[in-house]
């Protein structure tokens, strides 16, 4: 009779817990979800180099590691983009003042590297909606004209991707989808993902939209778009080719984005409360050992003293594999907002407010 009643109580038990689970996710328009558990294996890691200190930094933007060279943002220098040699950490060149010239910018906000040539970069002007394409070695010979503008004829969001195919990835702005697709002439070729959100009226989709945003990686073999959403606890997995939703990763604890819609003039914005929380700050995917890196923080936007933006800094890392499983944990002795992962996976580089940090890192250790 006992070992009846055990078998009894586990389905019990699970229509429960699972009824629970299902009223929580019905708001939204997420499907094959799949639960993300913390793993047993962490490691910690000490940064080990100073690329770029804090007297060469006035207010850093985005950063990349190309070869032998650091390029980073720099929204207070007179000179936008700034090249560093990553071995000497010495200043090289700097070039983009503010302007709307062929080498000037209205408002530079990433740096991306181009996947065909690792001498190749664009600079994503935002406020111009404009993309432009440089060379390091010109620049460092003092050619600073950009090899090509890309002129986009809609809104773009900020850390765009380029495929290896000629394609340019973005989250969508307009509340129609998850993710824009561009050709690189910037004209919108399609939507791929729903909004989130199931709406009686459609009137704030846009702004429902941008609660949802978050940063976006791609496996150029399996064409694969990952979305990690910033307010929430949860990794969107498409399938670039068909736009279907392959998985919805959610945890290790498991949280959506709160936030308030609220009259802004004519218009109307989202704003964060005390309920907002920061989720996954960055994502970054590496070929060479074919892992997911996910920069995650779970803190409150507002720190309780009332002070915002606090929980935008971390220093966990997740390690995703490409079956959707964590399978190390990563502390860093010093809080980063985002990450970049060397070609060979041998070492993590984050930024600070203004120092880009080296963390050396041992990728067969994962095996």
């Amino acid at each position: 009779m006992k070992s009846k009643s055990k078998i009894l109580l586990i389905p019990l038990i699970f229509l429960f817990l699972f009824p629970g689970c299902s009223r929580k996710f019905s708001k939204y328009n997420y499907s094959h979800y799949k639960k993300l558990n913390k793993p047993e294996k962490q490691v910690s890691l000490n940064a080990s180099t100073v690329l770029v200190g804090r007297e060469s930094i006035n207010f850093l933007g985005d950063f990349e590691i190309m070869g032998r060279y650091v390029l980073f943002i720099d929204h207070k220098s007179e000179n936008a983009i700034k090249i560093f040699d990553l071995k000497s950490r010495k200043l090289l060149k700097s070039f983009g003042r503010k302007g709307q010239g062929p080498s000037e910018f209205i408002g530079a906000t990433d740096i991306i590297p181009d996947p065909k040539d690792s001498n190749t970069f664009w600079v994503c002007d935002l406020t111009a909606r404009k993309l432009k394409e440089f060379n390091i070695i010109k620049i460092l010979n003092n050619d600073f004209s950009p090899q090509r503008i890309v002129t986009f004829n809609s809104r773009i969001s900020p850390q765009l991707i380029i495929t290896l195919d000629n394609g340019i990835l973005g989250i969508d702005r307009s509340g129609k989808g998850r993710i824009a697709v561009y050709n690189m002439d910037g004209k919108l070729i399609r939507r791929i993902g729903k909004l989130p959100v199931k709406l009686k009226k459609m009137e704030f989709a846009p702004q429902h939209s941008h609660g949802f945003w978050g940063e976006l990686a791609y496996k150029d073999k399996t064409k694969e778009i990952f979305l990690a959403t910033q307010l929430g606890s949860i990794v969107e997995r498409y399938d670039f080719e068909s736009g279907k939703l392959l998985a919805t990763y959610y945890g290790s604890d498991v949280f959506f984005p709160v936030y308030d819609i609220v009259p802004a003039g004519t218009y109307y914005t989202i704003t964060h409360n005390k309920k907002t929380r920061y989720g996954y700050i960055d994502i970054q995917y590496n070929e060479k050992i074919d892992k997911i890196f996910l920069l995650y923080s779970g803190k409150p936007f507002y720190s309780k003293s009332g002070v915002p933006w606090e929980g935008a800094f971390t220093n966990v890392i997740y390690v995703l594999d490409k079956t959707g499983k964590i399978t190390e944990e990563i502390d860093l002795n010093r809080k980063i907002r985002n990450i970049r992962i060397a070609p060979n996976g041998s070492a993590f580089y984050g930024s600070t407010e203004n120092e880009i940090l080296k963390f050396e890192y041992n990728p067969q250790s994962t095996k």
